[in-house]
């Protein structure tokens, strides 16, 4: 393999690439922001305030107002030998954000689902699917398909 492919590959699974986030963390940038975000995410400004403010992107923010609950997923697809430190990963990437929408009183969950780089479905899928009321053999069909 050429050695940039190699050197790539290992920033990436140690999270050092340069992302924005890690260009701030490096003090090589002043902004977070991604200026792709504000092109992929048309409805973002009905999300409650904590999360527009941060600048972490779950994949997915299913909210509701009424009953002030949020659940974020994060798809994390690693090798099938480190999912539970990927799924680790996540959570903490997340902990600080939910910890302040619960100050701010909401119900939050973040869901880190793990599908593996070659296929193996991660049992935190499952989980997500029993949360969102996805169940019996609709929940059997999403796994395998």
């Amino acid at each position: 393999m050429a050695p940039l492919r190699i050197s790539f590959l290992i920033r990436s699974v140690y999270n050092l690439l340069p992302s924005n986030a890690n260009l701030v963390r490096w003090g090589k940038k002043d902004d977070p922001t991604c200026p792709l975000c504000q092109a992929d995410l048309p409805d973002w400004e009905r999300h409650p305030d904590v999360i527009r403010k941060t600048a972490l992107r779950p994949d997915i923010v299913i909210h509701s107002a009424s009953t002030q609950q949020i659940i974020m997923v994060e798809l994390t697809v690693p090798y099938e030998s480190r999912m539970e430190e990927a799924h680790a990963f996540k959570e903490g990437k997340y902990l600080v954000l939910t910890k302040e929408l619960k100050k701010d009183g909401y119900e939050a969950k973040v869901m880190p689902v793990e599908i593996g780089a070659r296929g193996f479905v991660g049992s935190s899928a499952y989980g997500l699917l029993s949360k969102l009321s996805i169940c019996g053999n609709k929940r059997t069909k999403a796994l395998n398909s």
